[in-house]
């Protein structure tokens, strides 16, 4: 009896236990079935999505929405019916977002979710889906259906210019589309599940201008193209003349209604420029370059200042003639000087002072052939200006040299000796002279060296080691101008001697210059020409010949601050060839051995002799340097030469010599 008893207790305790426990075992295996799905009680926008996954509920959401907007709505202006498409005015239904909802209903713990799984047998919950519309497309549809439905809507005025005169169309009041209510039944009726014929209301509408409005702006137009308008400036003595019918046909007027009402009457700056191009032309006047003239006499420069072209402004042109037109027709033309020259004055500022760099003079005797075409090759360099960062070359100046250009015959280095006249070559020998002193100007003006050669034989009329010749296309002599400042080549020229001076701004460089002894000698060659009046087999010594040797020259820079820079130049000289005359050139150890007349396809240096020095010497302090020479050479050669400050000149005791 007490077991029978017990049992009975123990179930009377657990029954409730397990009414208690069995809905949410229920709920447990629910919840495990439909994991991952929408809950049994959600729609979206009335379509039923209950127990859907998630990407399937988007799909059959979105097929609803499109069949429900896939109609489009009538709406009917003044008795005219018009249709208008949701997509046309930019509908969108934002179905993920009312879908996000959905799954966050679905999205609980098991604890949580409990309460929500059981309100979901006796609760619904339909999710509806966000519609977006354009309004300014809305805007833009109820104007066009106001002008196609409304025979005589609201008229705000126009004005005109005709002939010459201004036409006045004075502003009437008329109907319009209510906006605010058609905007809002428009949206309604789109978004909406019906498509019922739906009727927009209309409304009187004022005009926006008044008829005092438009006199005041038709006064404006009459005062701006009654009579031509003449612009002046006094500082250029132009004068610019606009006739009436140019005036009119540039009008503009523009009817502006952004919240204020106004009319505003104006010129158009483009259509006035079209048509007084012609004249404007007269205006514009290009920028004038700077003007450097360095005078050899004085040793001065005289630089005339460049200067901005002009051009009328044509951003101010039409209100400048605006204004004059308010003013009786005259006013101030608008002149602007801002197109630049390629050298402006800022740049000629930062140059310095341009003074006398560095000079060279060399002599030669009247009357020579070869005189002609220094001085010819003189005049054609005379004035050049290298600016900065500019290279000058004397070929590339000169051009080649040609009887047609003026140049003669003249004596010229050929095959190594020095050969006139029937030799193309021969038209403007003697121009190495030019060669040699431009160089030293260079030299002492301490620019950068770019290309220069050295005759190969040496002659005692010529600085050591510091000389060049010509020919063409090379030998050259070129320099880059390495300064801030242009350089102004200046030559000169008389009965005896060449000068050739740079003007410009080094920036206080002193120049000065060493040469070495001569060193590494070496033996002549030997040379052999043919004399029938030889017997057979003997040989005479016509030339002994001499020894060639090398040179260093160092140009020594000193810089304003202290700092010295020494820029060494070497050049080996060939020595005087030994000539033998034989009896034949065909017998003998001396075959094929001799010279031959010098032919046109030989080198063309351009180098000749002269008979005689002509000395030039300025006061400035001397510096000598002295070669020692070996026998069977030329005596040796001093020169007293210094780089001159930028008032001070160069001293040179020098002659021209040959290339070989």
């Amino acid at each position: 009896m007490m077991s029978s008893k017990a049992g009975r207790i123990v179930v009377l305790i657990l029954a409730p236990l397990v009414i208690l426990m069995l809905p949410v075992a229920v709920y447990l295996v629910d919840r495990s079935i439909h994991d991952g799905k929408l809950p049994r009680n959600v729609s979206i926008a009335g379509v039923d999505v209950a127990g859907l996954p998630p990407e399937e509920a988007l799909t059959v959401v979105r097929t609803s929405e499109a069949e429900r907007y896939a109609q489009p709505a009538v709406f009917v202006v003044n008795g005219i019916e018009f249709e208008l498409d949701p997509s046309d005015v930019g509908l969108d239904a934002d179905v993920d977002s009312a879908l996000s909802v959905a799954v966050a209903e679905a999205d609980h713990n098991v604890v949580s979710g409990l309460i929500p799984w059981m309100r979901s047998f006796s609760t619904t919950l339909d999710i509806p889906v966000a519609v977006t519309l354009n309004g300014e497309a809305i805007d833009a549809y109820l104007d066009e259906w106001e002008r196609a439905a409304i025979a005589e809507p609201a008229f705000d005025g126009d004005l005109a210019v005709v002939d010459g005169g201004v036409r006045v169309d004075y502003p009437k009041p008329g109907l319009r589309i209510d906006r605010d209510a058609a905007r809002k039944i428009v949206q309604a009726t789109l978004v909406s599940d019906r498509r019922d014929q739906v009727d927009l209301p209309l409304t009187d509408r004022p005009p926006a201008f008044s008829e005092a409005d438009l006199d005041a702006a038709a006064a404006t137009i009459e005062t701006l193209i009654n009579k031509p308008v003449i612009l002046t400036n006094p500082d250029y003595d132009y004068t610019l003349v606009v006739p009436r019918n140019e005036l009119a046909s540039a009008v503009t007027i523009d009817f502006v209604t952004d919240g204020t009402s106004r009319i505003d009457v104006g010129l158009n700056t483009d259509a006035l420029t079209a048509s007084l191009e012609p004249q404007l032309a007269d205006f514009e006047r290009p920028p004038v370059e700077v003007e450097l003239e360095a005078s050899v006499a004085t040793n001065r420069v005289t630089i005339t200042p460049p200067r901005n072209g002009t051009r009328v402004d044509i951003d101010a042109l039409a209100a400048a003639i605006q204004a004059a037109a308010a003013d009786g027709g005259r006013g101030e033309l608008p002149i602007v000087d801002d197109i630049e020259p390629r050298i402006t004055a800022e740049d000629v500022e930062a140059w310095g002072p341009l003074t006398l760099v560095s000079q060279f003079t060399t002599g030669y005797k009247s009357g020579q052939a070869r005189v002609t075409n220094i001085q010819l090759m003189a005049r054609t360099v005379d004035g050049s200006i290298v600016w900065p960062g500019e290279t000058f070359s004397v070929n590339e100046t000169v051009g080649k040299r040609t009887e047609a250009k003026g140049y003669v015959r003249a004596p010229a280095i050929i095959n190594g000796g020095l050969y006139c006249c029937d030799s193309p070559v021969n038209v403007g020998g003697g121009v190495s002279q030019f060669g040699t002193t431009i160089f030293n100007a260079v030299f002492y003006g301490g620019y950068e060296d770019v290309e220069h050669k050295p005759h190969s034989i040496y002659f005692s009329h010529y600085p050591e080691g510091r000389e060049a010749t010509l020919g063409y296309p090379h030998p050259d002599v070129k320099f880059r101008n390495n300064t801030d400042a242009p350089v102004i080549i200046k030559t000169s020229y008389n009965s005896s001697s060449l000068t050739v001076k740079f003007f410009g701004n080094n920036g206080g460089l002193k120049v000065t210059s060493e040469r070495s002894d001569r060193f590494g000698y070496t033996a002549p060659i030997t040379i052999y020409e043919e004399n029938p009046r030889l017997s057979p087999g003997t040989e005479r010594v016509t030339k002994r010949g001499s020894q060639g040797w090398s040179v260093t020259v160092t140009r020594i820079i000193t810089y304003p601050d202290g700092r010295v820079v020494r820029e060494p130049f070497t050049w080996r000289y060939r020595g005087n060839p030994k000539t033998i005359e034989v009896a034949s050139c065909e017998t003998g150890t001396v075959s094929n051995r001799c010279t031959s007349t010098p032919t046109s396809t030989v080198p063309t240096t351009t180098t000749s002799v002269p008979e005689e020095t002509t000395s030039t010497t300025t006061s400035v302090p001397e510096e000598t340097t002295t070669t020692t020479e070996p026998p069977d050479t030329s005596s040796s050669t001093t020169t007293t030469t210094q780089a001159p400050d930028t008032s001070s000149s160069t001293t040179t005791t020098t002659q021209a010599g040959s290339d070989g």
